[in-house]
C-alpha cells in the first residue's frame, strides 16, 4: 500500500482549511467520497479533487505536497495515523491533536501544536509564534505530546502549557514558556527576553545563557540533577536527531520562579 497522497494543483490566493484530511475521517471513506470532500477556500467550499491530485490507497498514512504556506489546520484533532507534509504549512498545525504523528518538511506558521493533547509533531524548518500554546479562550495550552522544531520558533512558545515537551533546535523568541502550568521546554540556541515570565510550574532548559533573566527569578546556584541525566538518556535514544543530548552533563544553573506568581517553576541553564 502507498500513502494517500494529496498534491496541490493550484496556487491558492486564500488559505485552504484542510482539517478534513486526517486519518480519522479518511479511513472510512472511499476514493470517490474523498475526492468530493469539501475544502474551505475563502468563503467557498471546493471539492478536494479540484484542488489536489489524489493518489495512493493507505488512508491511515497521508502525504500532502504543498508549494506554499496556505494550508491551514493540517492534522486538526487527529488521533491516529501519520501526516507527512512536503513543503510549508500555515497556521494551526496539529491544533487539538490527540494522537498520531505529523512531519513537516518545511516551515509552519503560528499556533503549531496549540492545545494539543497527544501525539508528536516534527517541523524541519521554523515555526511562528505561540507553538504549543493555548488558543484564545482556552484555559491552557498543550497538555500532552511532543513538538520538535529543528529550526527557530517565534514568541510565546508554550504559553500556558500544561504538560508535554517542546524541543527547539534553533532560537526561541520572547516570552518563551510564559504562564506555564507544567511541562518541559528545551531550547538549544539563544532565547529572547522574559523567558518563563508568570510561570507557575514547569521546566525551561536552555543550552545557552540568555542575555537577561527576569528579576522575579531567584538563582539557586549550580546543581547536578539526576532527572536531567535520565531525560537526556531517554531523548538521545529516540533517534539520531536527538544525539546531541548524549553530550550534555546533568549540571545546570537553576533559577526558581516566577516568584511574582508564587511560582514553583524553574529555568535551567546547562
Amino acid at each position: 500500500m502507498t500513502p494517500l497522497t494529496f498534491e496541490l494543483k493550484i496556487n491558492p490566493g486564500f488559505p485552504l482549511d484542510i482539517s478534513p484530511l486526517i486519518p480519522d475521517l479518511l479511513s472510512t471513506q472511499s476514493k470517490i467520497q474523498i475526492k468530493s470532500i469539501p475544502i474551505t477556500h475563502n468563503k467557498e467550499k471546493i471539492p478536494a479533487a479540484e484542488l489536489f491530485t489524489i493518489t495512493g490507497n493507505d488512508h491511515k498514512n497521508i502525504c500532502i505536497h504543498s508549494n506554499n504556506g496556505k494550508l491551514y489546520n493540517v492534522g486538526q484533532k487527529m488521533s491516529f495515523g501519520t501526516i507527512e507534509v512536503k513543503g510549508d504549512v500555515g497556521d494551526f498545525l496539529g491544533q487539538e491533536m490527540q494522537g498520531g504523528y505529523i512531519k513537516v518538511h518545511g516551515n509552519a506558521r503560528a499556533w503549531a501544536g496549540c492545545s494539543m493533547t497527544g501525539g508528536r509533531i516534527d517541523i524541519a524548518g521554523d515555526t511562528g509564534d505561540h507553538a504549543g500554546a493555548g488558543i484564545p479562550g482556552d484555559a491552557h495550552g498543550m497538555s500532552k505530546g511532543m513538538i520538535y522544531i529543528s529550526g527557530n520558533a517565534g514568541d510565546r512558545v508554550g504559553d500556558r502549557m500544561r504538560r508535554g515537551i517542546i524541543i527547539i533546535g534553533g532560537k526561541a523568541g520572547n516570552y518563551c514558556g510564559s504562564r506555564m502550568y507544567a511541562g518541559t521546554i528545551i531550547v538549544l540556541d539563544k532565547t529572547g527576553k522574559y523567558a518563563g515570565v508568570a510561570m507557575k510550574r514547569g521546566t525551561i532548559i536552555l543550552a545557552k545563557k540568555p542575555a537577561h533573566i527576569y528579576a522575579t527569578f531567584e538563582s539557586c546556584g549550580i546543581q547536578e540533577m539526576e532527572f536531567l541525566r535520565l531525560l537526556f538518556t531517554q531523548l538521545s535514544a529516540m533517534g539520531k536527531e536527538f544525539s546531541i543530548f548524549g553530550k550534555f552533563r546533568p549540571e545546570a544553573h537553576r533559577y526558581s520562579g516566577d516568584h511574582s506568581r508564587n511560582g514553583k517553576g524553574e529555568i535551567l541553564i546547562l
